[in-house]
């Protein structure tokens, strides 16, 4: 079967170009969640809520959504959600691919006038990227109910209170007390994404059924010493915030390769930000933090690991002058995708004649969130060299028109079977 029956490959570019220029000027692509930058590409995205002539609405969490609705009185609802905020200096697909094929899926319902026996909703998850407040997935958060006051009171750099901008644009905080009420009419929540490795590149493999997605954590560690200057103290007299940091990292790299060697399971431990105060040349660094990025298939993996890690950072805290901590900043479970509806992913792989393979996530998506509530899956496409979150980031259109039209086929199935 012609993949292109289903997908329009001209649409499916021009929105990608489209919201690629929506953007930071002198880092591109950057389009911040709250940022002006996001709020322009929210206002692109309901224009083509309206040029489809499909419903526009803001939920209690923040989630834009498109929704096309059935003829029938029925609640029941088919999603297919991505995001299009992005990380700083980030790339053109990494969720902008899922929101425009969702798009592309509801522009083919449209123009051939298909009724479903449910509703069909395109949603922008809010703020999927993590951000300054130290979380990601506030949208599929606020759906599965996992948000709460102390979330809702952190502040960022530059004093704004997440449950302000969660507000500001439209969603509604006092509400956000449990799972959103449209958890219990969910059929499915269906998510396209780039993979963001090599595994389908390197394979020539079309499709990735994704089969489960880590255990995701973030750990701040703290190290208070002493500042001083650089060119005074003796190198025996210095309590360096930033050596003991420096320390700190260069085990955890080393710990976690040893955990992901010898385990042979998907374990991986990132530190990709870090602070040193005061941060001049001429100044001993007296204080820095670090943000650990943790991700675990198994948890016996992950428990050998922080409690490891913990030993060292207390070892640390022992020693004259210095004043190490770590603290545990957020939390996704493992989870896996619901079997049912990958059963109905592969069956649509074989009906279209691409090539598949099941496989784990290394990224944390918002299915995650939703799957521990609802049925929910997703699908990968590959992206070239596996490169992701950096503005090489690139999948050819022939292969996100491929991933739209095995949602778009799946959700016929699935109305064939309501």
């Amino acid at each position: 079967m012609d993949y292109t029956k289903y997908s329009d490959i001209k649409f499916i570019e021009k929105g990608i170009n489209e919201l690629g220029v929506i953007t930071e000027s002198n880092r591109p692509y950057t389009r911040l969640v709250f940022s002006d930058e996001f709020y322009a590409g929210r206002d692109w995205l309901s224009s083509q809520f309206q040029m489809l002539g499909i419903q526009k609405s803001i939920d209690e969490a923040g989630n834009l959504i498109g929704i096309y609705k059935s003829l029938e009185k029925t609640e029941k609802i088919v999603i297919i959600g991505s995001h299009i905020d992005t990380v700083p200096s980030g790339g053109r697909y990494d969720g902008i691919a899922g929101i425009i094929s969702a798009l592309n899926v509801i522009k083919y319902f449209k123009n051939n006038k298909i009724e479903l026996p449910f509703n069909l909703a395109i949603y922008d998850y809010l703020g999927e990227e993590l951000n300054d407040w130290g979380i990601s997935c506030l949208g599929s958060r606020g759906i599965a109910g996992l948000l709460n006051e102390e979330i809702f009171s952190r502040q960022d750099k530059t004093g704004r209170i997440l449950g302000d901008e969660i507000d500001k644009i439209g969603g509604n905080t006092k509400l956000l007390k449990g799972q959103l009420s449209i958890v219990k009419n969910i059929i499915a929540c269906l998510e396209l994404h780039i993979e963001q490795g090599k595994i389908l590149e390197s394979d020539n493999t079309d499709i990735g059924i994704v089969r489960s997605i880590p255990t995701i954590s973030r750990h701040t560690v703290k190290i208070n010493g002493q500042a001083g200057h650089s060119g005074t103290l003796h190198m025996n007299q210095r309590a360096d915030a930033l050596v003991i940091a420096s320390e700190l990292i260069l085990y955890i790299n080393q710990f976690a390769s040893k955990i992901s060697r010898e385990s042979n399971q998907h374990f991986v431990s990132t530190v990709g930000k870090i602070n040193v105060e005061p941060n001049s040349a001429s100044i001993i660094p007296g204080y820095v933090d670090f943000t650990i990025d943790l991700r675990a298939v198994s948890n016996q993996s992950r428990d050998i690991f922080l409690k490891q890690l913990t030993k060292k950072i207390n070892d640390l805290d022992d020693k004259n002058n210095f004043k190490v901590s770590i603290q545990d900043i957020s939390y996704a479970p493992y989870v896996e995708m619901d079997k049912k509806l990958q059963a109905c992913f592969i069956k649509s792989c074989e009906d279209m004649g691409l090539s598949k393979k099941i496989m784990d996530s290394g990224a944390g998506h918002d299915t995650a969130q939703l799957a521990r509530v609802c049925p929910a899956a997703m699908i990968f496409i590959p992206c070239k060299n596996g490169l992701s979150h950096c503005p090489e980031e690139f999948a050819e259109i022939n292969d996100i028109a491929k991933g739209t039209s095995i949602i778009t086929k799946m959700i016929l199935d699935l109305a064939n079977q309501d």
